[in-house]
């Protein structure tokens, strides 16, 4: 199974986190084929096996992100990444391939109000009083995608959308909204499996992998890495 499996990943910029994810991926998926997804500068991390350079508008991250991704044009089974995270248990794809997708749903704070004000340079005002769950029930941090026609049908619903969303949210937002128009057959896992944050996680039943989203979980994800990968 591991010679079939497909990571792909985005990385622009400097930043050492997607090298410890690509060590995690290859402790437990030692034959994996890797796909980092950039631009024309950015330097390729060491350990992938591809490295798919676009020259799209880096400035609007999320059209960038969904584009790229479809332009790779994988055309098979692939597990999409961020960077923030660590692989900690080998998983199998096979129990998801009567899905065109697989989207990762919210297990954490799914309660909170969303907030509204300025965030990442955006407003959010036509959700206000709404929850996480609400408005973003599916994290882009991981998704298994059947093929790139996946992308590029999210791609097309975040042309559509508020330009404000071109550049944060828009994902999650074009996630939303495919699942909830039927035109592919999308399943779901959980985030508190495929994508934990790190004080939620049981050591006595660890997640397949962790999630160290947000600038202060940085450190936290650079001390377990060189703990448990080297």
């Amino acid at each position: 199974m591991d010679k079939r499996v497909n990571f792909v990943f985005l990385h622009v910029g400097e930043d050492i986190r997607p090298y410890f994810l690509v060590k995690s991926i290859k402790k437990f998926f030692p034959r994996a084929s890797i796909y980092q997804c950039t631009d024309l500068t950015t330097k390729a991390i060491e350990g992938v096996n591809n490295v798919f350079r676009y020259k799209g508008d880096t400035s609007n991250l999320m059209t960038y992100r969904l584009e790229v991704f479809s332009k790779l044009a994988i055309n098979e089974y692939a597990i999409y990444l961020d960077t923030d995270m660590l692989i900690f248990n080998h998983f199998n794809l096979d129990r998801y391939k009567e899905f065109d997708a697989v989207l990762c749903e919210r297990s954490f704070n799914k309660d909170n109000l969303i907030s509204i004000e300025k965030n990442k340079g955006i407003d959010l005002y036509e959700y206000e009083g709404k929850t996480l769950f609400d408005v973003y029930p599916y994290l882009a941090c991981f998704t298994i995608a059947k093929s790139f026609h996946f992308w590029t049908e999210c791609l097309n619903i975040l042309m559509k959308l508020d330009k404000k969303f071109h550049y944060w949210y828009g994902d999650q937002e074009a996630l939303r909204i495919i699942k909830v128009t039927n035109i592919l057959n999308i399943g779901k896992v959980s985030e508190s499996d495929y994508a934990c944050l790190p004080e939620y996680v049981d050591i006595n039943t660890m997640p397949y992998i962790v999630h160290f989203k947000n600038k202060r979980r940085k450190q936290m994800m650079l001390e377990v890495a060189n703990k448990y990968l080297t």
